[in-house]
């Protein structure tokens, strides 16, 4: 059978059994609703059976709708593919209209769920299957919007097939702009049954009659995927109206309590398809489809359950079992842990959410005895707060310090803590714009104070840290501290283990029992142990991003991150895998008696245009992990990356109009030229000598720039752009032997020449290109004549956690400090234009918080060369807790 509907309405068929459709021979109904009849008929030419809709009599006669159908319909029928329904023609005879399909021997999803709750494997299976249909039609530009357990069967061999794709929008009133919204269903709310049954299945975007694309597809998915794991729908009430109020405003209850035997990966899927808010849903259905294919083809089919299932509210020792599931178990772990490279045996692991508020978490911390958490969390355009909570009780409660960031705990119970400065209250992302992520809040220094967990006030230790943790002895603290533009490990404080130019040494950790010591450098990692002298322990080839010493102290963790998982890694005389997680997780810390506190982060960015004719925001993002790099000097092209996707070709050209981007090669995007013909990207080469490319935006061969053995610092990318004339380009590199300095290089070639001392960071052009601020050694803003001849001279006007951003007319751009002003409760963030000889100042742009809801941050601020056009990145991020336990 086919039934596309719940039954068959008598007295509404238009067609009978034995009449004929063209070539097609009526056979018997198989459904009818507020789409039309469907019946089952017979090919004559081609001697097969088939499915045939038959349009209603009020689409037939209304020429503007049946032309919008046929459109849609035909787009649909391209898709080709194993999990979508074939359509195979589109009709009409006389004044009948009619859709020719595959017939499907099989049952609705909807039948199946009403024989009760399907066990995960069976869920999983439906699920990747539906996603993998709903990537290809995504993919070519066709969604759903209207995804529910009627419109998807399931043949007999468990094949999904998912059906009336590109139809939904026929039911829409009669004037569509071509971007659905909520009254696709609300307008058919008198039909009994249709209305209510689709409405449930909305994502909000949809409910609130706003426009949809793909992601709410996602959340439609969810919906059903949460009524197959729960047996009862997530968001359906009593009335219409109540319906959609709880999609929009109501979260559904949590899975961890309507559907416990769930394994916990599973839920943090489905959890992520009902995110409210589109960009935290996935950023694209393939990554969805992974996921979801990942975790059925990691799940026990003896068992029928994930081997990562969640931890029960409190914890206790694991039970006894039988030697015969002791085997089972042994015999199946490698399924959920194993590598891409290589499956070994792991010991099973549970996972407990702790936090549910949805903000973002920037650091957290076991207390001595592995039952109390604590953590900073902020949302949008506040200050972060310290807060306490035991790992058995769901509430948390403020510690009454002023903004900070919790970085260690001593075994005594002395907190270390970073006081943020007034201008670091709101996290940025400093030269790493390009790729946006929230992953380190540490990249802004502050003050580090030591606080009791008793309470109190904190005592102020040292100014210009980064990263600190304590001693194994609870008395001596390890710092990274920042002196001017370098970075220092020191241990004790003023005793140097460790110098670095970079200014991204962080996650400084200590093992518990040798004291050795562990602390990243950019993605690598080192330790140094009791005797001093420091060892790489991480390459190239792994990326760690945070670190903790597990309870045996014989290894360091770390984790990366790989397409759709994390992996974490244990490190010392080789690398092994410790888990493999589904999605994106942060590696906060490690208690003594085994527990693991994770972060599950979920991150999206959006660049957002205003000009000064017209002061609305508007969105030219087209992915969900969009960071604006450079913006032409007319103000009508973006160049952008995209860190959902990494590697070669991750950059994009966009004009403000809304026109698709285009895909550059290359990676690392660096500045556009002033005509917006080429753009300016750096290339690691073999030797890992990275050089910069110009590249057309336009036809025409890259060019190569001569390194002339000066090597571009990829970690100051914000720091280049095109002189005015668009013959030289300025950028940060460093020759052999020697420190950072900015250097000036002509498009055409030659050899790049200094343009500033040593160790200077940070250059922005000023005015007419005479000359370039940058950071000194000592940390000052001065005026270095571009011409490398001259002497510096301060920069005036600008103010203390200010930044220099871009040339302005007449000027610069800065950054003003991102502080609380008396009456507000909100960060704004704020532009001036800046008369660097002068001081003389004014307010030129003004960028309110976007979500108070979530952690955000106003990353990357753009403007054109006459200060007209702004372009700006805004990034979201939150993050809950989880506490695994088992990982060894």
């Amino acid at each position: 059978m086919f039934p596309f509907c719940s039954g068959l309405e008598s007295g509404h068929l238009t067609i009978a059994p034995g009449s004929r459709l063209g070539p097609y021979e009526i056979l018997a109904p198989l459904g009818a609703g507020g789409m039309g009849e469907v019946w089952r008929a017979r090919d004559t030419r081609l001697a097969r059976e088939v499915a045939i809709k038959v349009l209603p009599a009020e689409l037939s006669t209304d020429a503007e709708r049946l032309r919008r159908f046929e459109r849609e319909a035909r787009a649909a029928s391209a898709l080709s593919h194993p999990n979508i329904v074939t359509i195979y023609e589109v009709g009409r005879e006389d004044s009948v209209s009619f859709i020719v399909m595959e017939l499907v021997e099989g049952k609705t999803l909807r039948a199946l769920m009403a024989e009760g709750p399907p066990p995960p494997r069976r869920l999983l299976s439906v699920a990747s299957q539906v996603a993998e249909g709903l990537t290809r039609a995504h993919e070519a530009g066709i969604v759903h919007r209207d995804l529910k357990p009627e419109n998807v069967m399931v043949t007999r061999d468990g094949l999904v097939k998912i059906l009336d794709f590109g139809l939904a929008k026929l039911t829409n009133p009669e004037h569509d702009s071509g971007q659905t919204g909520s009254a696709m269903t609300v307008s058919a709310g008198t039909r009994p049954g249709i209305a209510m049954g689709t409405a449930a299945y909305m994502s909000p975007e949809q409910a609130g009659g706003h426009p949809v694309d793909f992601r709410s597809d996602q959340f439609s998915l969810g919906t059903v995927l949460y009524e197959m794991g729960t047996g009862r729908s997530a968001f359906k009430r009593g009335t219409l109206a109540q319906t959609l109020a709880a999609i929009i405003d109501e979260e559904p209850e949590p899975l961890s309590a309507a559907a416990p035997r769930l394994p916990a990966p599973v839920r943090w899927v489905i959890e992520r398809c009902l995110a409210k808010e589109p960009a935290h849903r996935y950023a694209a259905t393939r990554d969805l489809a992974r996921d979801l294919a990942m975790l059925r083809e990691r799940l026990s089919e003896a068992s029928g359950s994930l081997a990562l299932a969640e931890a029960p509210p409190r914890r206790r020792q694991v039970a006894r079992v039988g030697w015969a599931a002791a085997i089972l178990a042994v015999a199946l772990a490698g399924l959920w842990l194993g590598s891409f490279i290589q499956r070994s045996r792991v010991p099973e692991a549970r996972f407990q959410q702790l936090t549910f508020r949805g903000g973002g978490i920037g650091s957290a911390r076991f207390t001595p005895d592995g039952q109390t958490v604590v953590f900073s969390a902020e949302t949008e355009g506040r200050p972060p707060e310290l807060l306490s909570m035991r790992v058995d009780g769901p509430e948390a409660r403020s510690l009454g310090l002023p903004p900070a960031q919790v970085l260690s705990i001593s075994s005594s119970g002395s907190m270390a803590v970073l006081l943020l400065k007034p201008y670091a209250l709101s996290p940025r992302i400093g030269h790493m714009d390009d790729q946006v992520t929230s992953r380190d809040p540490h990249l802004l220094e502050g003050i580090l104070a030591e606080a009791s967990l008793a309470g109190g006030a904190a005592r102020e230790l040292l100014d210009d840290v980064v990263f600190a943790d304590w001693a194994p002895n609870g008395s001596d603290l390890a710092v990274v501290h920042r002196v001017g533009n370098r970075a220092r490990v020191e241990y004790p404080i003023g005793t140097v283990l460790y110098d670095s130019e970079a200014e991204l040494v962080n996650h400084l950790r200590f093992s518990a029992r040798s004291g050795t010591l562990a602390f990243k450098d950019w993605e690598k990692l080192f330790v140094v142990g009791a005797s001093g002298g420091n060892r790489l322990l991480s390459g190239p080839e792994q990326q760690a991003l945070e670190i903790v010493w597990p309870p045996r102290d014989d290894e360091v963790w770390s984790n990366e991150l790989n397409p759709g998982e994390t992996l974490i890694h244990g490190n010392r005389s080789r690398v092994r895998l410790v888990a493999s997680l589904p999605g994106d997780f942060v590696l906060f810390d490690a208690s003594r008696d085994g527990g693991v506190l994770l972060g599950r982060l979920l991150e999206s960015s959006e660049i957002i245009e205003t000009t000064v004719d017209d002061p609305r925001p508007r969105s030219l993002s087209y992915f969900d992990r969009s960071g604006a790099i450079a913006l032409s000097a007319d103000g009508q092209t973006v160049l952008f990356g995209d860190a959902a996707r990494q590697g070669l070709g991750n950059l994009y050209l966009r004009t403000i109009d809304g026109s698709p981007p285009r895909r550059l090669s290359g990676d690392f995007g660096l500045a556009m030229s002033p005509d917006g013909k080429s753009v300016l990207l750096a290339e690691p080469s073999e030797k890992s000598l990275e050089c910069c490319l110009i590249v057309p935006t336009g036809p025409g061969q890259p060019k190569r720039l001569d390194p002339g053995g000066v090597r571009w610092m990829w970690t100051e990318n914000r720091g280049s752009g095109f002189f005015p004339d668009g013959k030289s380009v300025y950028y940060v590199g460093r020759e052999e032997g020697h420190r950072p300095r900015v250097w000036v290089q002509g498009v055409e070639g030659g050899k790049p020449r200094a343009a500033t001392p040593e160790d200077v960071r940070r250059p922005v052009l000023v005015g007419d290109g005479r000359y370039l601020c940058a950071r000194s050694p000592k940390s000052e803003w001065m005026l270095y004549p571009a011409s490398g001849e001259g002497e510096p001279r301060p920069v005036a006007g600008i103010r203390p956690g200010e930044e220099p951003i871009q040339a302005a007319p007449d000027g610069l751009f800065v950054r003003g400090a991102d502080e609380l002003r008396p009456g507000e409760t909100l960060i704004t963030t704020r532009v001036y234009r800046v008369d660097p000889m002068t001081g003389r100042r004014e307010l030129w742009k003004e960028i309110p918080p976007k979500d108070p809801r979530t952690g955000g941050a106003v990353t990357t601020i753009l403007f054109s060369a006459d200060g007209k056009t702004c372009v700006w990145t805004h990034m979201r991020y939150s993050t809950e807790l989880v506490l695994a336990e088992g990982l060894k």
